[in-house]
């Protein structure tokens, strides 16, 4: 069992199909589809197709680009979560280091001032006189 951070929303075969779906679902998008394809049924056909089809694919890219942009970030912070090292403390009694993505159930980790750590830890001990602690959660 892994302590692997996983927050992106595609991979590179689900990003085009999600994207589509998730866009098409909406009214107004679906809209302009449906008259942007009886475009190519010669009755129904009005104007140049290049009217019907540029404003919906003009929508479709931005919205490509912005999901694709939001996802890399996500990518590149979980990366930089999983690559975080923590010290732990081995059987052996001495204290060595291993990225979060490998914290596992019963490790005794040594938390620094200021230092990010999992939410799921139990608090041992604290250098502080009164043996108060403040964590932030953010």
């Amino acid at each position: 069992m892994t302590n692997r951070q996983n927050n992106t929303k595609y991979n590179i075969f689900t990003f085009l199909p999600v994207v589509l779906y998730n866009q098409f679902k909406f009214f107004y998008n679906m809209f302009f589809l449906l008259i942007a394809m009886s475009q190519f049924y010669a009755p129904l056909k009005v104007g140049f197709m290049f009217t019907y089809i540029s404003p919906l694919v003009f929508v479709l890219a931005i919205t490509m680009i912005k999901e694709a942009f939001d996802d890399i970030q996500r990518f590149r912070k979980d990366k930089d979560i999983n690559n975080t090292m923590y010290e732990y403390l081995q059987k052996s009694g001495t204290w060595h280091m291993k990225p979060s993505s490998n914290v596992c159930v019963g490790d005794i980790l040594k938390i620094h001032q200021n230092q990010r750590f999992p939410a799921d830890c139990l608090l041992l001990y604290t250098t502080e006189r009164q043996g108060t602690v403040f964590i932030r959660t953010d």
